[in-house]
């Protein structure tokens, strides 16, 4: 699959996602609940990938409610449009869409959800803006971004891991982005007349077999060999890196620990 994602969109790379969604799916139920959602609501996902939060979304808001996913990739697009009509969900509408450049779409919504998008925007102007124009006084934005990549890391003492922790940071840069996007949107978006509804960290940290520790070592595997293609990290470090996981699994009392991401909720007030 070609893509401009710096993460890829290769069959590996969709795995991956697959088991990411798996692990941060209860996380992401109980923002929605605080967020309030319910049936008959119309939800916007913003960077929808392979769509399965937004299937998910669908049965949240039933038959009665709308979901809209709009997704950069066209291989994607084509993958959630599959979950979609599998799922009987004609509630759900996927569209390939540019953020940056395409006209937002004419039509309001009750809660827009955006995760792990803004930080690989190099402008975060347009999101703003096209929030305002699909999100009418009274609705709201629920952003799941990482405020703390540093405290990516496998513990005790794994240094070849905190240097792929650094490089994937370097990566998206490179491309960009902010990996600690998270850390200047709330300002943003008080200085645009939003109300900060919530701030909340979600720390995800696991011991060896949990799927946390699964989700980091996938995301080590898959993005290292990335890594190497974009001229950021070699084999030997790849290497250096499993051989610290593997030791690792040998010590009860090791863990990994994620990139902290925040939970921001706002809601747009009225003029």
């Amino acid at each position: 699959m070609a893509s401009d994602y710096v993460l890829g969109t290769h069959q590996s790379e969709l795995e991956r996602l697959h088991f990411q969604h798996a692990l941060w799916l209860p996380i992401s139920q109980a923002a929605w609940t605080r967020a309030g959602l319910r049936a008959g609501q119309r939800l916007l996902d913003l960077g929808a990938g392979p769509g399965f939060a937004a299937a998910d979304l669908a049965a949240c808001v039933g038959p009665s409610g709308r979901v809209l996913g709009l997704e950069l990739s066209g291989d994607y697009v084509a993958e959630a449009q599959e979950l979609a009509q599998r799922g009987g969900l004609a509630q759900l509408e996927f569209r390939q869409h540019d953020l940056l450049k395409d006209p937002w779409p004419d039509e309001p919504f009750d809660l827009a959800w955006c995760r792990w998008l803004a930080m690989f925007l190099p402008d975060l102007e347009p999101l703003l803006t096209g929030l305002e124009q699909c999100l009418p006084a009274g609705s709201q934005v629920l952003f799941h971004e990482y405020v703390h990549w540093d405290t990516f890391a496998l513990h005790p003492g794994a240094e070849a891991v905190a240097r792929f922790g650094q490089a994937c940071q370097q990566s998206f840069r490179a491309a960009g982005g902010d990996p600690d996007v998270n850390r200047k949107l709330p300002s943003l978006l008080a200085a645009r007349g939003w109300q900060i509804e919530e701030l909340l960290p979600l720390p995800v940290l696991g011991r060896q077999g949990s799927m946390a520790a699964q989700w980091m070592e996938r995301f080590v595997a898959v993005y290292g060999l990335q890594l190497q293609r974009l001229g950021l990290w070699s084999a030997a470090d790849q290497a250096e890196t499993l051989a610290q996981i593997q030791a690792a699994a040998s010590d009860p009392g090791s863990f990994w620990v994620g990139p902290t991401v925040l939970e921001l909720r706002a809601r747009r007030l009225g003029a």
